[in-house]
């Protein structure tokens, strides 16, 4: 089943689910917007960098597939999107797949094709406007590339470009600006750093064929189904054989996944995970040291400690009695 739903009424839904604007407690400069219950769950991240950027980071959870009804409007942003998870179709009725990546902008038409898929969608996408690009790449002394002209001029009509796979380059700049793990002055800098180091990889296209291998539309699926497993099974996670043998792929594709799409290793994907899940639950103020090892997966607390440390600098005690004074 699908749910139809206006782009406006969507607005409306958004707006009623995040009465007051939601700052992050640990990212101040961050703000939250819940996804509307009635669609699905999750979330909306939007970071804002140097006048003219944004980074958004979307993700949620889409128990149904939804088909949105745009009418004409007109974006006064470039968008800079990467999809880590999900599938539909944009608006002009292209397909959109996990593992791709696109710019868009311009007067969006009136349709009623562009469909997200039900199930779990991710992705990461830099909202730049038209004049903040064109000042960054000339001060480099290059030209416009040819595609952007009409685009970066602010010629109104859409834009769409063609969707390019997302290479491992572009994949480990996109998992540093998901887990970056600095906060303030330092981490707005170092996603700025890692948002242009982006754009460039974008507009270059990756011309010099990438060394390794990209991996097809099935095998990025059974990835982010891995993943999944992990997830669910984070306290005793199986053997990269048995992972790679429930997935239906080899252990090299398993790694080699991995490190395409979420740019580390299978349990250096866990490891942070565990470490993220850890730092969330002490902020609660409400869970034992002891408890939140067990909870993410560690039977001896001292090693727990001592990953932790090594993550974010500070021992777990120390760290939870800062943030809850």
């Amino acid at each position: 089943m699908t749910i139809n739903i206006t782009v406006y009424d969507f607005w409306d839904l958004r707006k009623a689910a995040n009465p007051e604007p939601i700052i992050d407690s640990i990212h101040q400069e961050d703000y939250l917007c819940r996804y509307p219950k009635e669609l699905g769950s999750g979330y909306y991240r939007w970071i804002p960098l140097r006048e003219g950027i944004l980074i958004e980071i979307l993700e949620t959870y889409l128990p149904q597939s939804i088909r949105w009804i745009t009418h004409p409007h007109h974006q006064n942003s470039l968008e800079f999107g990467f999809i880590l998870a999900g599938s539909g179709q944009d608006c002009d009725g292209q397909p959109k797949k996990s593992g791709e990546d696109y710019i868009f902008g311009g007067v969006y038409p009136q349709s009623n094709n562009n469909v997200d898929g039900a199930g779990n969608l991710s992705w990461v996408s830099l909202i730049i406007k038209p004049e903040t690009l064109r000042t960054l790449i000339e001060s480099y002394g290059e030209p416009l590339p040819q595609d952007l002209e009409k685009a970066i001029a602010g010629v109104p009509e859409y834009f769409n470009l063609r969707p390019s796979l997302i290479t491992p380059a572009k994949q480990i700049a996109l998992q540093q600006i998901v887990h970056c793990p600095y906060q303030g002055l330092t981490r707005k800098m170092y996603l700025e750093s890692k948002a242009l180091e982006l754009v460039s990889l974008k507009l270059a296209d990756q011309v010099a064929a990438p060394t390794e291998k990209l991996l097809r539309l099935q095998e990025i699926d059974r990835i982010h189904h891995a993943r999944d497993i992990l997830l669910r099974n984070i306290g005793n996670p199986p053997s990269l054989i048995d992972l790679a043998r429930q997935v239906g792929i080899n252990e090299y594709t398993l790694k080699r996944g991995f490190r395409q799409i979420f740019g580390t290793t299978v349990f250096g994907f866990l490891h942070s995970y565990r470490m993220e899940q850890a730092r969330q639950l002490m902020l609660s103020g409400q869970i034992k040291i002891e408890q939140i090892a067990q909870i993410v997966g560690y039977a001896n607390r001292s090693h727990f400690a001592t990953a932790f440390k090594k993550k974010y600098g500070v021992n777990p005690k120390v760290y939870q009695m800062q943030k809850n004074i």
